[in-house]
């Protein structure tokens, strides 16, 4: 039961006047209030006017408008109100509810296993993090990926952190809430304001293949990054792009043979260093498909 009659007249007076007796609200009733802060069950019908607003393969970027969500949980603790008493009561609990919430006591992060859940938490200060609900935003994806790509990474920063090049991994802002809601539908929520998002592939190992395939008139044009070996800040830069498509049967057998020495000439074109001799350990290393990655920002 969520009631507790509230009966000494000093108590009364102090929630009249807009301070809150202190009070243990139950654990399992700080978790609800959590999932509904952060929209768990909420129907996609309640957070979309019409289907328009988020067509095939976009994404967009919103901030949580807390007087939406605390509307909402009024409305969810309501049930049982027979008097002001009650209301005033009510009024206090969902306050404490939402007070110093611990990072660690988000709803996804009490669900992951608990080698995943000390990494997510190991860049998390000392002083809790508190997660008062002020600040929420995120984004709705809507894309083939979400069904079809497993195991994609997904980061939200603000301006500050946002990364600076692509060596730069950048401050990512906590993630509250990520999962698919809808067929090929994800949504996202953040703690802070989210400004830009990056989407990469995992990257589980290395795997030899093509770097860009683009389709022209019905033909696939499959090319590869040519990259520097240079033992230096240069290793792994890009240097140009070289198609392979003529150096592959229809069947999709590739003449590796010919494809390295033809490598090699272009390497040694373009001036990249170490293209002296093209060896099976640097045609492999040009072979190397690197995990993609998408960036998409926010407008001002």
């Amino acid at each position: 039961m969520k009631r507790r009659i509230v009966v000494e007249q000093a108590a009364e007076r102090q929630l009249r006047t807009g301070s809150y007796v202190p009070i243990d609200v139950p654990e399992h009733l700080k978790e609800y209030a959590d999932e509904l802060r952060l929209l768990q069950g909420v129907p996609l019908t309640y957070l979309l006017t019409e289907a328009s607003d988020l067509p095939e393969e976009s994404i967009r970027f919103f901030h949580l408008d807390i007087n939406w969500t605390d509307a909402l949980l009024d409305g969810a603790f309501s049930i049982g109100r027979v008097c002001a008493r009650d209301a005033l009561w009510d009024k206090t609990m969902l306050k404490r509810t939402g007070e110093n919430r611990h990072y660690a006591d988000m709803p996804r992060v009490r669900r992951m296993h608990v080698n995943h859940r000390e990494h997510v938490l190991k860049d998390v200060s000392a002083d809790g993090a508190p997660e008062d609900y002020r600040l929420v935003s995120g984004f709705l994806l809507r894309s083939r990926l979400v069904g079809e790509k497993k195991g994609l990474h997904m980061y939200g920063y603000d301006r500050a952190g946002a990364p600076k090049d692509s060596m730069d991994n950048g401050k990512p802002l906590p993630v509250l809430r990520m999962e698919t809601i809808a067929d090929n539908v994800l949504l996202a929520l953040f703690h802070g304001e989210v400004y830009q998002i990056i989407i990469e592939e995992p990257k589980t190992g290395l795997r030899f293949g093509v770097s860009s395939a683009e389709v022209s008139e019905g033909r696939i044009t499959r090319s590869i990054d040519l990259r520097s070996a240079q033992d230096s800040a240069e290793l792994g830069k890009r240097v140009g792009s070289f198609c392979i498509d003529g150096f592959t049967d229809s069947n999709g057998r590739l003449h590796a043979g010919c494809l390295a020495d033809a490598v090699g000439r272009e390497l040694k074109a373009k001036g990249a260093p170490g293209t002296e001799e093209i060896t099976p350990a640097r045609f492999a290393f040009e072979m190397i498909a690197a995990a993609h990655r998408a960036k998409f920002t926010a407008k001002d």
